[in-house]
């Protein structure tokens, strides 16, 4: 899972990710079907093996599944959801 300028995961093992899309949000798990998808502005969440989760708003993007499993997300901006500000990004609309 990275950005052009940053990179939050890189060969990580994780439970499970749950991505928002163009038609409709999923989660991919081991074993998912090979798809590549459009991201939509959201959230993106990522599920950790040891059952913690954390979570980004994504702007926009793309997912690739890869049939062994492992997951290629490139976003165009993304934030942990708890550096979000409410009040400026509603401010902001």
């Amino acid at each position: 899972f990275a950005l052009f300028i940053q990179v939050f995961y890189n060969s990580a093992n994780v439970k499970q990710v749950d991505v928002p899309t163009l038609t409709g949000s999923f989660g991919i798990l081991a074993s998912h079907v090979p798809t590549l998808q459009v991201l939509r502005p959201g959230v993106v969440t990522v599920h950790a093996e040891d059952g913690t989760a954390t979570k980004y708003f994504v702007s926009s993007g793309s997912v690739t599944v890869h049939a062994d499993s492992t997951v290629q997300l490139l976003a165009e901006e993304a934030v942990t959801m708890d550096m979000l500000d409410l009040a400026v990004s509603t401010q902001r609309l």
